[in-house]
């Protein structure tokens, strides 16, 4: 699917194509239309660096959408991260 708008929205946003694949990324992501790994296709970056944004952002990803929790990483819970989410 291609999708296209129009330079002058472009232009009154004050976007680049760039930006706009990031928002609407981080709006799915919010929404839990996407995953983190989705969203960050989407945004055309590494997962790594999505995540990096979404600290940037203070926005939190759901705990049930990511594939190693930030918990897991640092060693604070054993166990699967979805048994927390119900």
């Amino acid at each position: 699917m291609n999708l296209t708008i129009p330079d002058e929205i472009l232009q009154a946003a004050q976007l680049s194509v760039v930006d706009i694949k990031r928002e609407l990324a981080l709006l799915f992501l919010q929404r839990k239309a996407l995953n983190v790994e989705q969203a960050s296709q989407l945004a055309d970056i590494h997962p790594i660096k999505f995540e990096q944004l979404l600290v940037q952002r203070q926005i939190s990803a759901p705990l049930k959408f990511n594939k190693l929790s930030k918990l897991q990483e640092r060693d604070c819970i054993i166990g699967d991260p979805e048994d927390l989410v119900h």
